[in-house]
């Protein structure tokens, strides 16, 4: 299972490269500075305990997204 968390999380953050700012989610993250840029620029490998991290922060944007959408108004 922890594969395929893996796997998600990679592809994601790869697809959508243009959408995030790589400097901006080690901010949110709170990875050391550069951990995403390492990561897009050349292919360097996230550990378990930063996909588990970022994993979590998906599901929970994506939970704030759907009760927002749901609500219709920002709180």
């Amino acid at each position: 299972m922890k594969e395929d968390r893996k796997l998600i999380i990679e592809s994601l953050f790869i697809k959508y490269e243009d959408a995030f700012n790589a400097n901006g989610l080690d901010r949110c993250l709170n990875f050391p500075e550069g951990t995403m840029q390492k990561f897009y620029k050349y292919n360097r490998q996230l550990s378990r305990k930063r996909i588990n991290r970022i994993y979590r922060f998906t599901e929970k944007f994506v939970s704030d997204f759907e009760k927002l959408k749901k609500n219709k108004h920002i709180t």
